[in-house]
């Protein structure tokens, strides 16, 4: 079983390689990992948020946010708060738990 960061990975560089046209409207957002006090605080205080998605893509004037997941993985209480504050805002953020998912909502995406 692929784990989030290796799932996460490969979508990320099946978008790189086939969409060249997309490369840089899709990126990471690093806002989890294990962070020692001060910069943690350093982060927070500069506008880093718990909870914001993976992943955004600007395509076509709107953002689009992913939220990668292995097949254990569940909603942090942070994503569960943010995502319906994001939804009352019209942004729709997508779970993704694997690769072909992400393909057909990218494909879909760059379709529309």
């Amino acid at each position: 079983m692929p784990s989030e960061i290796q799932i996460q990975s490969e979508c990320f560089q099946w978008a790189w390689n086939t969409y060249p046209q997309t490369r840089r409207l899709l990126f990471h957002v690093p806002n989890g990992g294990k962070r020692n006090p001060i910069e943690a605080m350093q982060l927070k205080s500069s506008g880093v948020i718990a909870g914001v998605p993976d992943m955004l893509f600007l395509y076509a004037g709107k953002w689009h946010a992913f939220e990668f997941k292995d097949d254990t993985g569940v909603l942090s209480k942070d994503q569960k708060e943010l995502h319906p504050v994001w939804a009352s805002q019209g942004q729709e953020i997508h779970i993704v738990r694997d690769v072909e998912t992400f393909k057909s909502l990218f494909t879909q995406i760059i379709s529309s």
